[in-house]
């Protein structure tokens, strides 16, 4: 699932916010799941959200006014994709909104 979020930040700005706002996000996660996290590059991070015994590969590639998005949803939870998908959304832009 690939997922564009756009913001008038920078790419600078914009990880400066994604890295202060990862520990906020591991206590959001539903089902006390947990989050590992790793920039790969300046503008790639690599997450794995583990929740309900599941993971949640997540790719994030920090562009100057957007940020774009690659969730790979395992099949156990095809089910919860639209969920998934607005929880990685939601977060994303909460992180980006707070300085």
């Amino acid at each position: 699932m690939d997922i564009e979020i756009p913001h008038d930040l920078g790419a600078a700005e914009a990880r400066r916010r994604i890295e202060n706002g990862l520990p906020k996000l591991e206590q959001h996660i539903p089902g006390g799941g947990s989050l590992d996290a790793e920039w790969k590059t300046e503008t790639e991070l690599a997450m794995e959200i583990k929740a309900m015994g599941q993971k949640v590969p997540v790719i994030i590639h920090v562009l100057d006014d957007r940020l774009d998005t690659h969730v790979t949803i395992p099949p156990f939870l095809k089910m919860m994709s639209g969920q998934i998908g607005d929880f990685v959304r939601l977060s994303a832009e909460k992180m980006l909104a707070s300085g």
